[in-house]
């Protein structure tokens, strides 16, 4: 993956970002997709590119068990070229990373990661009138940025997930720069929710909104009663991962000690089971039916769904506002109380 390209990426991704959101916006207001444009979406041909982290065969295996909506073709990171593959009629399912660094008085105020999984398409033919009319004498460094601009204004996100970094890539990753930072998401297992299990789920979700034309908010909280009823007197499996916290001010990760853990689950009213992010993976895999809580944090977002691992179906979420970087007991009692009133409610 040639490093001029990476940048491409990486600048085109500032559109917006959600946990799963398919629509024509992902931030502000929720909208629909245009009819041609998803018309069109659903006549290309999907180009998976692949990391190292998955292996190509279980990725086609999953691919071919989930994703229905268009064709389909993998291509290793190595090999992907942009530059070149956006004149064909391709839509493109890529990771992607940046980070934004807020400065004040040119000293660096803030920083954060951003990193997800995206679903877009491109037009072709405004970005070959644009690219003819670039200056042959233009620096390597004007041309990168004149090349940036070109491509994200003539890019169309169709849906796209966040992904959840690992404390330790987080702390590495915004030391680095941004094509740094996604060569490294491409070759190195630095996420909590991109593993084949949890990819099988995002994309079973994903090919039935696209096939059911149905925009989805992630910043909405809702839940299916009938279904997340059943963990009144089912197990819910939660990620060990929940149990890290962020230090606000200093934004150093630890795991919490003993006794935060317990104060945590407590908040959850009925059956759990702590299962690690391998266990879990396999079990996903494996074609069982159970629900998962799956969380994903983005700096100080985040968010809470209750996952089917046999379907993909979300039955709850939870979109976390306020200041805090953290899941919080009150939080596992919302949706304890949520599943309670299901349960009172369908009894009636």
């Amino acid at each position: 993956m040639k490093n001029y390209l990476i940048l491409l990426v990486a600048f085109v991704s500032f559109v917006g970002h959600s946990q799963i959101s398919f629509g024509a916006k992902h931030r502000g207001k929720p909208a629909d997709l245009k009819k041609e444009t998803l018309e069109r979406f659903k006549s290309t041909t999907t180009v998976f590119v692949l990391s190292d982290v998955i292996d190509a065969s279980e990725y086609e295996q999953i691919l071919k068990d989930t994703w229905t909506v268009t064709p389909y073709k993998l291509i290793s990171h190595e090999d992907f070229n942009l530059m070149e593959m956006h004149k064909g009629n391709y839509s493109f399912a890529a990771l992607t990373g940046f980070k934004v660094v807020k400065k004040e008085m040119g000293m660096t105020k803030s920083a954060s990661l951003h990193t997800y999984f995206d679903v877009a398409m491109y037009d072709a033919d405004e970005i070959g009138k644009k690219l003819a009319k670039l200056s042959p004498d233009l620096s390597d460094k004007k041309k990168k940025k004149k090349l940036k601009a070109i491509f994200n204004e003539n890019r169309e996100s169709i849906l796209k997930f966040y992904l959840f970094p690992t404390a330790e890539f987080v702390g590495i990753a915004l030391t680095k720069k941004d094509d740094e930072i996604v060569k490294s998401i491409y070759t190195e297992d630095v996420f909590f929710n991109y593993t084949k299990g949890m990819l099988r789920n995002y994309l079973q979700k994903s090919n039935a909104l696209i096939a059911g034309e149905k925009t989805y908010w992630m910043y909405k909280k809702d839940a299916e009663a009938e279904k997340i009823a059943r963990l009144a007197s089912s197990k819910l499996f939660i990620p060990e991962y929940i149990t890290q916290k962020t230090n606000a001010w200093t934004a150093g990760i630890s795991d919490r000690d003993e006794k935060e853990v317990e104060k945590l689950l407590k908040g959850y009213g009925y059956d759990y089971e702590l299962i690690n992010k391998d266990d879990l993976d396999n079990a996903i895999i494996s074609g069982k039916e159970f629900y998962y809580m799956r969380y994903v944090r983005m700096n100080a977002e985040r968010f809470v769904q209750i996952v089917n691992a046999k379907t993909g179906d979300v039955v709850f979420r939870d979109y976390i506002t306020g200041l805090g970087y953290n899941l919080k007991a009150k939080n596992l009692e919302h949706l304890s109380k949520v599943i309670a009133k299901s349960k009172k409610n369908l009894a009636k």
